[in-house]
């Protein structure tokens, strides 16, 4: 109310400071012999630039009103009189408040005409932002306090309360607030495409709520659908996506286990079947053959389920370090007899530091990691290649080598050597593909005892695995 006062006393002032300089004027162009008819269209310029400036109707007609008393007082006979006698006069005020307020009613037309189209530019621009700014928000709490500030920002209503299908609430309460005079609410639905999510609730004060923050309202709760509808899709999506890799792993893995474990168990039976049925009739060395088969089958079946159960450890989070001070060489020792009846036909190479190394780390899990390494060398080697184990200390670290001189590693799995159910697209001379988990191991077992692990090519010109584990625990 104050406001609207000191805008109309605002209005007063300009309305009569026009007039009376436009009576200025209008006396000094009599004074050099301007008649009557070209001086009174100096009052309908000030009657246009008071429509102009208080842009109101109200204040042109006050305005045309003074310049025709002022202009009959000052400019018609008998002059400082209000009464004439002249019918020309008489006619030429008439038509000059006719076109004063024809004048006005038209600018005021056009002024409203204006202001009404930068409204709704600024309502435009305004709803286009709100759309813009939705658009790389993600997550429903993110979406939905974006909405709520943004409403906030742009209204000033700081009670906003969504309520949610799911029974989330968001936003203030609105009950503390009501009591602070906001008495009106203002309930939009957040609608999906298909169904509705919930309602926003928008507590006002008693001042009325405007077109443009309404229409701002509703663009806010459109947007807030449209980007839930939108992150609920993506999320069935991923959830989808999630379960067919998750249903591909398994059939993987159900597949792989199959396989492998069907090549010892094959050999196992076989062997085994063999001695029991030709006991009496076969040599002592054929006898120890075979029975040295089915320990390298029974050694290789035994990694197998040792690297799917530490696969399922390390996908769940379960598995266990247990560290404690272990010398380099008792682990080397441990792993190269567990691997000794699969190089046979291949030549092994061990290269020791002559001081004695121990470090912190859970040596059977490190004997299994080197497990997997030189088998994955037998696997991807020919009769005859060597193999190169090499340990030695690097400033605060051990270092650990495995390398051969065969084919090296195949570029096409460089990238993903280490995720699991990588295998080569090489033929394998034994036949033993394997599923692909021993080098994801690897590195789940050297990553948790705070180590590193990187492949590349040997200096012999095949493949080298090198690992490193710190010597002190940190």
């Amino acid at each position: 109310m104050i406001k609207e006062k000191k805008i109309q006393l605002l209005y007063t002032i300009e309305l009569i400071i026009i007039v009376l300089t436009a009576t200025i004027i209008a006396l000094f162009l009599r004074r050099f012999g301007i008649e009557k008819e070209s001086i009174i269209m100096v009052f309908l310029i000030g009657v246009l630039m008071v429509i102009t400036v208080t842009r109101g109707y109200v204040y042109g007609t006050i305005a045309s009103l003074c310049s025709v008393l002022l202009f009959n007082y000052l400019f018609t006979e008998p002059f400082h009189t209000l009464m004439t006698y002249n019918t020309n006069d008489i006619i030429l005020m008439l038509f000059f408040f006719c076109v004063a307020l024809i004048s006005g009613t038209l600018t005021t037309r056009f002024q409203k005409q204006t202001l009404l189209a930068k409204q709704n530019e600024h309502t435009a621009r305004l709803l286009y932002e709100v759309t813009e700014s939705f658009l790389n928000i993600t997550g429903e709490k993110n979406i939905l306090l974006h909405g709520i500030s943004y409403i906030y920002k742009h209204t000033g209503y700081r009670s906003q309360v969504i309520l949610l299908k799911t029974g989330e609430v968001y936003g203030g309460e609105p009950l503390v607030l009501v009591h602070n005079n906001y008495i009106d609410k203002l309930e939009i639905p957040i609608k999906g495409v298909n169904k509705e999510l919930g309602r926003m609730q928008v507590y006002y004060s008693k001042e009325q709520l405007t077109l443009e923050h309404e229409l701002l309202i509703k663009m806010v709760g459109n947007q807030m659908g449209v980007s839930l509808d939108r992150e609920l899709i993506y999320n069935e999506r991923e959830n989808i996506r999630i379960a067919m890799e998750r249903e591909h792993l398994r059939s993987n893995l159900l597949r792989g286990i199959s396989h492998d474990l069907r090549t010892p168990l094959t050999g196992i039976v076989g062997a085994s079947g063999l001695i029991i049925e030709n006991m009496e009739e076969l040599e002592p060395s054929a006898i120890k053959g075979l029975i040295k088969d089915i320990n390298e089958e029974a050694l290789w079946l035994n990694n197998l389920v040792e690297n799917i159960l530490n696969m399922t450890r390390i996908g769940e989070g379960k598995l266990v370090i247990e560290k404690r001070d272990e010398v380099v060489d008792d682990v080397i020792y441990e792993a190269l007899h567990h691997v000794s009846g699969l190089v046979t036909e291949r030549e092994m190479i061990v290269t020791m530091p002559e001081e004695v190394i121990s470090l912190p780390m859970d040596g059977k899990l490190i004997v299994q990691v080197l497990i997997n390494l030189l088998d994955n060398a037998i696997k991807h080697t020919y009769e005859g290649c060597k193999l190169y184990l090499r340990v030695y200390k690097e400033d605060q670290l051990a270092v650990f080598e495995v390398a051969d001189n065969g084919p090296g590693i195949d570029k096409a799995i460089m990238e993903n050597l280490f995720e699991g159910f990588v295998t080569s697209s090489r033929q394998i001379v034994d036949g033993k593909r394997g599923m692909g988990l021993g080098l994801a191991i690897c590195k789940g077992i050297i990553e948790a005892h705070g180590g590193s692990i990187t492949a590349g090519k040997s200096k012999e010109g095949g493949a080298l695995f090198i690992f490193k584990l710190p010597l002190e625990e940190e």
